[in-house]
């Protein structure tokens, strides 16, 4: 083949001497490329058009990304300001990485998630084996081309945030076994993380309270009030930070971990206070608060505490977790499958009080 009229290098056109730069340089390495590195995120995914969809009728899935993160979002109520450190500590000490997961499913609403621990394979040191703690399932993960990654499904466990935490067992199927996913820009992860877990706008509450304050919030329901919500149990509420010296905390742990707060409700049926003393830790949207001191016969008792707006805060009682019928509730077979709070009392707007109020 003559090339007419082009530049010549070393008895080769210009033209192919680039070609065969271009093929050598970043472009070739890619395909062999490591999947994480020490000090960068990474984001993995792919959202499924109708034509994919409709030549793949027994695929579930819509869209999935893998979100390789260096830390919380800052407005998360668990971001840490040495998280990014550690994490890149830790990746360069072991080779491990968190991953978050982000599925969404034909014909099931909403967007689901968990989280995830990798680990190189030992013999193939591109590829690595992602697990979910407590037998809660797995995924390979492999470079595939330049560019994209392949995700081997063996099948784990996933939530979705909401009124009632949704949780199911993302199987392989008839065709969810092996995902080509492509190289994204981590904000892409972050946006599919946003409307997996969101957060409520406003100041975070380890940022809204000091760590030496006392509080108190709660709420007096007056009659019409209950009269519009008949299926409401709770006539009042309150939740106080009354002694900060008492939380014992970890040397390692810092505020807001391990947060003592007493919560007491009355309810229409029965004139006597009921309350609970809860341990609270930060987690991504709210405070997770696990009630203290209660009976290994009583099933536990776990509400969350999230911002409200202005000065508010919300009270959020999913799954049975104050002591509205009883202080002891019967333990269930299996504490992840705690019924869903069947009264109207599932999320509660308290305003600050004065602290004698929760006294």
């Amino acid at each position: 083949m003559r090339f007419s009229g082009a530049l010549w290098i070393g008895g080769m056109p210009a033209i192919l001497v680039t070609m065969a730069l271009a093929l050598s340089g970043p472009a070739g390495a890619q395909a062999g490329a490591p999947l994480f590195v020490a000090d960068q995120e990474a984001c993995f995914g792919r959202v499924y058009d109708r034509a994919h969809l409709a030549n793949h009728p027994n695929q579930q899935v819509t869209s999935l990304h893998i979100f390789r993160y260096l830390g919380e979002r800052p407005e998360a109520e668990d971001w840490r300001a040495s998280e990014r450190d550690e994490a890149i500590k830790e990746f360069r000490e072991t080779g491990y990485a968190n991953v978050q997961a982000f599925v969404t499913f034909r014909g099931r609403p909403g967007h689901f998630h968990n989280w995830l621990g990798c680990y190189k394979k030992a013999k193939e040191g591109t590829n690595y084996f992602c697990s979910i703690e407590c037998d809660g399932g797995s995924f390979d993960l492999k470079r595939g081309s330049a560019g994209t990654v392949l995700l081997n499904n063996n099948g784990f466990r996933l939530y979705v945030c909401g009124e009632e935490e949704e949780e199911v067992d993302f199987s392989p199927g008839k065709d969810d076994k092996v995902f080509r996913l492509e190289a994204k820009a981590a904000a892409i992860c972050r946006a599919e993380e946003r409307k997996a877990m969101p957060i409520r706008p406003g100041k975070p509450l380890r940022e809204r309270f000091q760590e030496s304050e006392l509080f108190c919030f709660g709420r007096d329901y007056d009659a019409a009030h209950l009269a519009k919500h008949p299926q409401q149990k709770v006539a009042s509420i309150r939740v106080g930070r009354l002694n900060p010296e008492a939380e014992r905390r970890d040397p390692d742990q810092k505020w807001p971990y391990d947060v003592k707060l007493s919560v007491a409700l009355t309810v229409k049926a029965a004139p006597s206070s009921r309350a609970l003393t809860y341990v609270c830790n930060p987690r991504e949207a709210s405070w997770e608060c696990t009630a203290e001191d209660v009976p290994s016969s009583c099933d536990s008792h776990i509400i969350h505490l999230a911002r409200g707006g202005d000065d508010d805060i919300l009270l959020i009682n999913r799954k049975e977790g104050l002591p509205i019928d009883a202080p002891c509730q019967a333990k269930t077979t299996n504490d992840d499958h705690r019924q869903p709070t069947r009264s109207d009392d599932r999320t509660f707007r308290l305003v600050r009080m004065p602290i004698k109020a929760c006294r």
